[in-house]
């Protein structure tokens, strides 16, 4: 019983070995993997956005206007960017977050990190 264990075990190592050694083929840049293309940098922005909540509204519209708010914020930053530093920039991530504090407080906080892609401006060229 121990010897088919061993064997088998040896003619599943033996037969990986072909796989093992074919090529992994060249794929182009990918930002969600962590890869940049050339000539580009990864820029990340994190904003908050606090608003009270109003009595007599209803919570989710309240949440959904907080979240319109916030992903308008994150959509003006590549055109920020672009007025400064850069040639060409595109959002690749985005995450968010909602928090609602019914402390004494009582308001919706949304949350956001943007990913960009990134190609700085010549230097020689100027903003």
């Amino acid at each position: 019983m121990k010897v088919s264990a061993k064997v088998l075990t040896c003619a599943f190592a033996l037969a990986a070995f072909p796989a093992l050694s074919q090529e992994v083929p060249n794929r182009a840049p990918n930002f969600y993997a962590g890869e940049r293309a050339l000539g580009t940098v990864k820029v990340q922005t994190t904003m908050s956005l606090s608003v009270p909540v109003e009595a007599g509204q209803e919570i989710g519209e309240q949440i959904k206007a907080a979240q319109k708010g916030l992903y308008t914020m994150a959509s003006e930053q590549c055109d920020l960017i672009l007025q400064t530093l850069a040639e060409s920039c595109q959002i690749t991530n985005l995450t968010s977050s909602v928090d609602l504090n019914r402390g004494g407080r009582n308001e919706i906080l949304v949350n956001a990190a943007v990913t960009m892609a990134v190609k700085v401006k010549d230097a020689a060229k100027g903003p």
